[in-house]
């Protein structure tokens, strides 16, 4: 489906009612497919023009240049907050439209890369000759299981069919959704070269491989969860700094506009597959659900030390003493978040989310900082705190069995590249809601 610069710069969502309703009336448009790149080889048609396109970008100094897409994620891409998705999903559409009308394949739709599927990177990006390929990558990628790798930084990720809006999507002003801080981050940091940063990654081809995988498990949480769960405040905001297939600027558009993939004139060869993120309850033989019977809840908060990046919280003694002599009726909603002054001493970190008790220790989550620094020109809008959440459930239970005394959540900013010798960013504050809830088995 071919989309000319008036559709896209029709706002508030009307012209996709517009055409739904035309739609309904006679033959439904053909979707432009997104496919795997598993699926695909050098020389199939999507693969072939995103390359030509890329190679003809590079040689263009106006606004369909590659440069401008660079810029464009630098100065105006939405992270750390729920803005994420919807902006990140418009930017992938203008590139679409943007590779059409270069190459004239106008049914091209971007692959997507599924690390956990395919664990390697496609050999179409990793080879030297190919337009593809970005040779400021991090060694020894080419050969890199990233499905490994990723699951031996943090286990936590988003959960398709579970998650409500903000542990999903995020918060606003600041804070980072579950499929933000845990899947997107990792994989920018584990390609690294020009994707660690938001000024540089879109500049690589895989940033767009993998944002079209981060849409697709967005549209996968959207048929199974998303909605009836859209906040009003929210899907009334605008994002914008995109460009049409002109090179023209659009303008401002609704995120309201921005929730169904097939009103956009795309959709998936398949949605999100794995089960991993949706992992059932395991009871007693013949039981099927617990049945809430009361329980407790705390919030705790801490502030940082001035001039540490490292900060903890203790849980209250009640919480612990109930935790440790839980059984399965026990269920543990534990949702929390840390807040780091944005600034450069944050870049190229990982915050590292841990429980202790008694000497032992457990991960709460690993996420490498992907942070927009604000600058003295005033050239993107972030300005408070970066803020990344994490959680827990039944899983600590063996750990505090197996400990005494108090019971810790702390985090520390890793420095991912010690050898800089840079000063420890500062760390803001640390809270967590802790629910327990007594059940019982039916």
């Amino acid at each position: 489906m071919k989309l000319d610069r008036r559709s896209t710069l029709l706002g508030a969502g009307a012209a996709i009612a517009a055409g739904l309703a035309a739609g309904a009336a006679g033959a439904q448009p053909s979707l432009r497919i997104r496919r795997s790149v598993g699926e695909l080889t050098a020389t199939s048609d999507d693969v072939v023009a995103f390359g030509e396109a890329v190679r003809l970008m590079k040689r263009r100094r106006d606004g369909l240049s590659w440069d401008r897409q660079v810029r464009i994620h630098h100065v105006d891409a939405q992270h750390g907050n729920g803005l994420f998705l919807p902006w990140h999903r418009l930017q992938l559409l203008h590139l679409e439209r943007i590779v059409a009308r270069l190459t004239g394949h106008d049914s091209f739709a971007m692959p997507y890369w599924d690390w956990q599927e395919h664990r390697f990177l496609p050999a179409w990006v990793t080879d030297r000759d190919s337009p593809l390929y970005e040779r400021e990558r991090a060694r020894g990628v080419d050969e890199l299981d990233f499905a490994a790798a990723r699951w031996a930084e943090s286990p936590y990720t988003a959960r398709l069919a579970s998650d409500d809006f903000e542990t999903f999507c995020g918060k606003l002003p600041e804070g980072q959704g579950m499929v933000e801080g845990y899947g997107h981050n990792h994989i920018h940091a584990l390609i690294g070269g020009a994707m660690r940063h938001p000024r540089t990654s879109a500049r690589d081809p895989m940033f767009w491989l993998h944002h079209s995988n981060v849409d697709r498990v967005w549209a996968t949480w959207h048929g199974l969860r998303g909605r009836n769960l859209y906040p009003a405040d929210w899907t009334a905001l605008t994002v914008t700094g995109f460009v049409d297939a002109d090179g023209e600027a659009v303008g401002d558009l609704p995120v309201a506009g921005a929730l169904e993939t097939g009103a956009l004139g795309y959709g998936y060869d398949r949605l999100y597959p794995f089960p991993v993120f949706n992992v059932p309850e395991a009871g007693p033989p013949g039981a099927t659900r617990r049945v809430p019977l009361g329980g407790g809840s705390w919030t705790v908060r801490a502030a940082a030390e001035p001039g540490s990046g490292r900060m903890s919280l203790t849980l209250p003694a009640e919480a612990a003493v109930r935790m440790r002599d839980a059984d399965d009726t026990l269920m543990i909603e534990a949702a929390g978040a840390v807040g780091y002054a944005r600034e450069a001493a944050l870049e190229d970190r990982s915050l590292e989310i841990r429980l202790a008790s008694g000497g032992r220790e457990r991960s709460l989550g690993s996420s490498p900082t992907f942070v927009h620094v604000p600058e003295a020109d005033g050239r993107h809008a972030h300005r408070g705190p970066y803020v990344l959440p994490f959680r827990f459930g039944e899983e600590v239970l063996n750990l505090l069995a197996a400990s005494e005394g108090p019971v810790s959540v702390s985090v520390a900013a890793e420095d991912l590249l010690p050898e800089a010798g840079r000063p420890e960013p500062q760390a803001a504050w640390i809270e967590l809601k802790l629910t327990l809830t007594e059940t019982r088995w039916t």
